[in-house]
């Protein structure tokens, strides 16, 4: 995709004057475009906006001043303003072939594809267009093309086979014996309670897809299949699935969704859990370089073994994104709460607080690397009836990945995950790494 960072670069007209003192209206026009334009030249867009905004009532249809406005308004997340200044431009100065590129990639910004196409086109039938202009106008017709087949109905599908070695598949302690209080006795514990590690293999299938239902909603929809086997300890395979649905639609100030959550979970070949949620989302672009995402979910988890671990659940969480050069940092809060549907169990129920920072690098087109740290907090509403005390834990939690794109279709990440978890309770404090090599088919 083209970056809006690039698109912004683009020469502004020769002709715009400096002015050290204005001293008629003339002088007064040409230093405020002066500051518009050296604000925009030097990415400083948050003040060209200011600007722009504090002169629009007494500058607005001066083709000059629409030009930089319009520029402003499109790198501050204001593509409306946009279409409407470069409109005014291009009927002014019908052979401005900037202000042309620049209404089409606003039209673009508010998914009028055929508006952006038609104006592209223009730039690209005429001989005057300089070769650069001409290829970024190629590329945005491609682009709207794109986004037309996926105004349709768009779907994209992932075959996915890992191969790796968990060290702890069951989260067991390292302990042999654990004190229980009312009994006034160490228990030797058995080996399915103790730490095992085994390599596994599993197979997965992903899909996602939208579907547009106007310029500012549509309906997403993703799912996901996985089987996971291990070599040795046959007991921990599982069969994990997700399906997901919500319905999205973009407002003035921010993008919002409302949809459910479906992840069912079989283990060793017996249906165990299922949890199901309703979502509500929101997104909001701040500035240029920072965005906030945040979910509000409200569901139950379902053990389909015992109704001990069934639960009422409501979780939030909110995410400040970071973008510099190719990296996004993301800084994340959440808050669970998980109610026991059955008062005399109520020792399951739990509040986790986590806090995380994660990166994404795109080092070229072909390689990319993530990382993430997060902090969990853990604490249970009432006494455990076996070890008397009421459980307290936290957790650190850390993974890195390096992936390799070897073309559009075929990818590979090599990625690497690890736990530890302190418990005021020995039996549920443990350590855990998982060391994985992924092939990804994508068609």
């Amino acid at each position: 995709m083209i970056k809006s960072k690039n698109l912004l670069l683009v020469t502004l007209p020769y002709f715009f004057s400096t002015a050290v003192f204005a001293s008629t209206p003339q002088e007064q026009e040409a230093t405020i475009l002066t500051q518009l334009k050296t604000a925009i030249n030097n990415q400083a867009f948050d003040t060209a906006w200011a600007t722009a905004s504090q002169y629009e009532d007494e500058y607005l249809g001066e083709p000059k001043f629409d030009f930089l406005y319009g520029v402003a308004a499109l790198a501050n997340n204001q593509a409306e303003k946009a279409v409407f200044a470069f409109e005014r431009v291009v009927a002014n100065e019908p052979q401005w072939l900037d202000a042309h590129y620049f209404l089409a990639k606003a039209n673009y910004k508010i998914t009028n594809y055929q508006a952006a196409i038609s104006s592209s086109n223009l730039l690209v039938a005429n001989p005057n267009t300089p070769a650069p202009l001409k290829q970024s106008a190629e590329s945005l017709i491609d682009l709207s093309h794109t986004q037309l087949e996926k105004q349709s109905l768009y779907t994209s599908h992932q075959i996915a086979l890992d191969i790796g070695r968990d060290t702890n598949i069951n989260s067991g302690t390292s302990e042999d014996n654990i004190y229980l209080p009312f009994l006034d006795y160490d228990v030797p514990l058995s080996e399915a309670s103790k730490e095992n590690s085994d390599n596994y293999a599993a197979l997965s299938y992903r899909f996602s897809g939208s579907k547009s239902l106007s310029q500012r909603s549509k309906i997403l929809f993703n799912g996901q299949a996985k089987v996971q086997k291990f070599n040795n300890e046959s007991d921990y395979d599982r069969v994990l699935g997700n399906i997901a649905i919500k319905y999205q639609r973009t407002f003035d100030f921010a993008r919002m969704s409302a949809g459910i959550n479906i992840t069912p979970l079989w283990l060793n070949s017996e249906f165990y859990r299922t949890r199901n949620a309703f979502t509500l989302g929101l997104e909001k672009q701040l500035t240029q370089k920072w965005s906030l995402t945040s979910q509000l979910s409200i569901g139950k988890s379902k053990n389909k073994i015992t109704d001990n671990l069934s639960t009422q659940d409501v979780s939030a969480n909110l995410y400040a994104h970071y973008y510099t050069g190719n990296v996004k940092h993301s800084f994340g809060a959440s808050y669970s709460d998980e109610e026991s549907e059955l008062s005399e169990h109520n020792h399951n129920s739990r509040q986790i607080k986590m806090y995380s920072y994660s990166t994404m690098w795109l080092i070229n087109n072909n390689w990319s690397t993530a990382t993430n740290v997060a902090f969990q907090q853990t604490n249970y509403d009432d006494i455990h009836p076996f070890f008397l005390v009421q459980r307290e834990e936290d957790m650190w939690l850390g993974s890195a990945s390096v992936q390799y794109s070897a073309s559009k279709a075929w990818s590979y990440k090599l990625s690497a995950n690890m736990q530890n978890k302190n418990s005021n309770i020995s039996l549920f404090s443990y350590q855990r790494s998982d060391i994985s090599l992924t092939a990804m088919f994508n068609f």
